[in-house]
């Protein structure tokens, strides 16, 4: 590259340096997305890639995106965002180098590749579900004519010097309409997309508040019907072991179980051991009829503490055994004999569905629920959440939900991205652990309904306010441009500062003043053109004479008023081509006052200025004629052009000159009396071919002054040409 096309390092530093700083604070900007209902997030750092792409070139530009790309890339674990922001960079970059505006641009980008590149790669490479897809996808394109409108009113504000010095994009004229409906876009997309997200959410934040209030307020209940559920089951068991301890029969216990188990519909099976932990009697009752009444229990928990410790025992999570294969508590209380020694032990196996039985319906959808025990298996789970009882409760957990207290986690899908339930866990007694879920999807119904109507109402309220705008700018610059018209026609015209014709009617009167102020200057500028055409001719007039006056200082003397030697050599040529074009002679004379320099040097300079002056008045009198030409050759000398002239009577006249001068008093001395000189004269006169040089016919002249001057002065002298037979010869 030459050095004409290549920029200064400085300015290439600051290129640079500005691309950084952008890019930089668009990676920190994106470190932190706005959070707008679960994991949608809007982002805003890529305003400043937007705002380099309208200033710098595609290299800066592209570096800009590569910084500020990075911080979303890191918050969100996702790369693909480099190629669906970094192609954003790089169409809106040509875009606006072909004159777009940023708006106008990277709306054309979103639209036409932005969002069907972003779907296409959440089908290939992402497990969005089929049904938050649409929303995403939408969401990318409103996320990126949000942080547009940003960068375009940020690029509206700035100073325009702030980027003049590094700017690489080109200046684009644009006329007055294109400007405000650019202006009222950007300005109206942006305060509706802002008022909607403040809009949503506030409401999301309403309704997490809610949902969290309804999550807390179902768990405070579950967990106090939790022990509600345990206390009076423990107290059942227990006072029937202090019943059975009260003597009644071993052949009663049977009937008396059936009859407890009846009033008891929280325990699944009941059964009484002896104290070798056979059981004896069980409830219900065909339990014994199957065969199990050689069911032996002494290797439980359940049998072993009571009979060792005397005391009631609450078990862990148990698998049924004898009775069914349901998950149970077991819940048993010895049975005291004589001695206050255990005979036996009496058992409920609790119902643990019956703690969260009823499916509570809210504004949110059904309230299902999750019991696990401390090692994290499921004791009961709600019918809908299809999980198995006794298996490990597998869930992923996202990011909690900042603000609002609440959680999202998968069940049933753990490698998805979007939450399945909101969520809020609570410990129980012995490490157990009580999950209550409300689904996620109808609040994101409800959260994608509103955004993508309020995205619909966007892009009609955009499309209304380019045709409400246009009117706008119509109204107002249709008169403008009809003025512009008619002033242009007018420029043409024979009479530029002819009457306007009158404006449309309609037209705003701020428009209408401003007519009137123009005709007022037509009036008033035609007024002073008349003038100014006055003045000017005056002024030609008075130019033309002070051209005149240079013209002649310039050629003539400042002293005598004769011609000067500049003027005198550019007229020789001229004056000897007209005598050899006429064939008539041409005379050279140079005339040389006698002892000049004993009158300055006696009488002053001013004396001898007299003299001067005096002397070329004497000789304009013998040498009038138009083609005579006059001109002071030096100090005291004086040369004298004669074109067409007649040999004997330029030498009569000079002599006549050569008298007149010797008898006139050509100025006074301090004394105040007269003041005379004498002149000497050398001449050539011959036909103008004697030589085409100056200098010849000069140094002739020059020969026959020096003769005049020899032989005394006060003589008049010709010069002897090669025609000529006698030699320079003395005059006088």
């Amino acid at each position: 590259m030459g050095k004409r096309g290549r920029a200064p390092y400085r300015i290439l530093v600051g290129r640079f340096a500005t691309a950084t700083l952008l890019g930089a604070l668009g990676f920190w900007i994106n470190c932190h997305p706005i959070p707008l209902f679960s994991n949608i997030e809007l982002v805003l750092g890529n305003t400043l890639i937007l705002l380099c792409a309208s200033r710098l070139g595609l290299a800066y530009t592209l570096w800009c995106a590569a910084l500020a790309i990075s911080g979303l890339a890191m918050t969100w674990g996702n790369f693909y965002i480099y190629l669906t922001y970094g192609l954003e960079a790089l169409v809106v970059w040509q875009l606006r180098r072909r004159g777009w505006y940023l708006l106008y641009a990277d709306f054309f980008y979103w639209c036409l590749i932005g969002m069907p590149l972003t779907a296409l790669l959440i089908q290939q490479f992402f497990t969005i579900p089929t049904d938050y897809q649409l929303v995403t996808v939408v969401k990318q394109g409103f996320n990126g004519l949000l942080y547009t409108a940003l960068a375009s009113l940020i690029s509206l504000l700035l100073p325009a010097g702030w980027f003049r010095r590094i700017r690489q994009q080109p200046h684009v004229t644009r006329n007055f309409r294109e400007k405000l409906v650019h202006a009222v876009l950007v300005m109206l997309s942006l305060v509706f997309m802002v008022s909607m997200l403040v809009a949503s959410r506030n409401m999301v934040v309403t309704h997490q508040q809610l949902l969290a209030s309804n999550l807390h307020e179902r768990s405070a209940h579950l967990v106090h019907e939790y022990h509600r559920y345990l206390d009076y089951h423990q107290r059942v068991v227990s006072l029937a072991g202090q019943w059975f301890s009260n003597g009644i029969a071993p052949s009663q216990w049977q009937a008396r179980l059936n009859q407890l188990h009846r009033q008891n519909a929280g325990f699944l099976t009941m059964l009484v051991a002896d104290e070798a932990g056979q059981v004896i009697a069980a409830s219900p009752g065909q339990h014994l009829l199957d065969g199990t009444s050689g069911l032996n229990v002494a290797d439980r928990h359940y049998f072993t503490v009571p009979m060792n410790e005397h005391r009631p025992y609450l078990s862990d999570l148990l698998q049924g055994r004898g009775f069914g294969q349901d998950p149970i508590i077991a819940i048993s209380a010895p049975i005291m004999g004589p001695g206050h020694r255990p005979i036996g032990i009496v058992e409920g196996s609790l119902d643990l569905a019956g703690i969260a039985a009823e499916n509570d319906q809210s504004h949110w959808g059904d309230v299902t629920t999750v019991l696990t025990d401390a090692t994290g298996r499921i004791v009961f789970a709600s019918e809908g959440l299809r999980l198995n009882t006794l298996a490990r409760f597998e869930y992923q957990e996202l990011k909690q939900i900042e603000g609002s207290g609440l959680a999202l986690l998968n069940i049933h899908s753990t490698s998805l991205s979007v939450g399945e339930y909101f969520y809020h866990q609570v410990a129980l007694d012995q490490g157990w652990q009580l999950y209550v879920l409300l689904p996620y999807r109808p609040m994101a119904e409800r959260m994608e309904s509103y955004f993508l109507v309020s995205t619909a109402l966007l892009v009609v309220g955009m499309l209304l306010a380019v045709l409400l705008t246009r009117q706008i700018s119509a109204y107002l610059t249709a008169p403008l441009e009809f003025l512009a018209e008619k002033l242009t026609l007018s420029q043409g015209s024979e009479d530029p500062l002819s009457r306007l014709p009158a404006l449309p009617r309609g037209s705003a009167s701020e428009i209408r003043t401003l007519f009137d102020e123009l005709d007022t200057n037509r009036i008033a500028l035609k007024a002073y053109q008349d003038s100014l055409e006055q003045l000017v001719t005056t002024r030609t007039a008075q130019l033309e004479a002070a051209n005149q006056k240079l013209a002649q200082q310039a050629h003539r003397d400042g002293l005598t008023g004769a011609y000067n030697r500049r003027y005198f050599d550019l007229s020789f040529e001229v004056a000897r081509q007209h005598c050899v074009r006429s064939g008539s002679h041409l005379a050279l004379a140079l005339i040389d006052i006698d002892h000049f320099k004993s009158i300055n040097d006696s009488h002053g300079h001013l004396v001898g200025d007299d003299c001067l002056k005096n002397l070329v008045s004497l000789i304009h009198r013998y040498f009038g004629r138009k083609l005579d030409l006059l001109a002071r050759y030096g100090g005291e000398e004086f040369v004298l052009l004669l074109p067409q002239s007649d040999a004997d009577e330029v030498l009569r006249r000079l002599e006549s000159l050569r008298r007149t001068v010797a008898q006139s008093a050509v100025s006074e001395s301090a004394d105040g009396e007269p003041l005379y000189i004498t002149i000497s004269i050398g001449v050539l006169v011959t036909h103008p071919q004697y030589s085409s040089q100056q200098s010849d016919w000069l140094m002739a002249a020059d020969s026959a002054l020096y003769q005049a001057k020899s032989g005394g002065r006060n003589r008049l002298c010709r010069a002897e040409t090669s025609d000529q037979s006698q030699p320079i010869q003395d005059i006088v």
